[in-house]
């Protein structure tokens, strides 16, 4: 019996899985909006009198509203992620109270969003969590940390484009952005794939059989 009951976590994984792929393809499209966006600046940069600047202000409106979409597809999928994480946290608590959750439920949020512990502490979460979930309580390997590592490097380089369209007010700046914002995609494409099949890992492994315990004879009692 388990302390509380194991929630099927299948729907929330397929949503979650269906979200993240809906935003691979916004930030797929998101690339081609910045690589016409850096050879259009490239071309005002090089011939300033004989393009019109009209032009880049449409590529620099378009890549507004694909950075605009970009975060709205982001944020739905961590919230079905969350609603993921959530339920199979509660699962691997009931499949294995034995295994220790190194942190609180708080943190299944604020892991994320919480400076500096935001580079290691969801790591550890999605450690727990699978660790739990396996039916040998075996450990995490290369693909978790694979997945975690293009994931911090992708944040990395989100950054550094937000750094240089808050910072910067020349098109050099807005060229740069696009540029980072191209060749961090790899980087996310590949986060986002391991992330879908690390989700789908863990639930697939807490739907497993449990080994069963080998038997143990009571000891017999027998009056003196």
């Amino acid at each position: 019996m388990h302390p509380h009951p194991v929630r099927p976590a299948r729907g929330l994984a397929v949503v979650a899985t269906i979200a993240i792929i809906l935003n691979l393809l916004v930030e797929a499209a998101a690339v081609f909006v910045s690589l016409d966006l850096y050879q259009k600046i490239g071309e005002v940069i090089a011939s300033p009198l004989d393009f019109d600047v009209a032009e880049v202000t449409d590529s620099a409106s378009l890549y507004d509203f694909t950075g605009i979409l970009q975060g709205g597809t982001l944020l739905l999928a961590g919230i079905f992620y969350w609603a993921w994480l959530f339920r199979v946290r509660a699962n691997a608590e009931a499949l294995a109270p034995h295994v220790k959750q190194r942190l609180g439920r708080p943190w299944l949020v604020l892991a994320w969003i919480v400076p500096i512990v935001s580079f290691w502490f969801p790591k550890q979460i999605v450690d727990d969590v699978w660790t739990a979930s396996d039916p040998q309580q075996r450990k995490p390997g290369g693909l978790a940390m694979a997945w975690w590592v293009t994931w911090v490097l992708a944040v990395f380089g989100s950054n550094l484009v937000a750094r240089f369209l808050i910072g910067g007010t020349e098109l050099p700046d807005l060229r740069n952005a696009a540029l980072v914002e191209m060749l961090i995609y790899p980087l996310i494409l590949v986060s986002g794939i391991l992330a879908i099949v690390v989700l789908n890992r863990i639930t697939s492994m807490q739907t497993l059989p449990r080994p069963v315990p080998p038997y143990q004879p009571v000891p017999q009692q027998y009056p003196h």
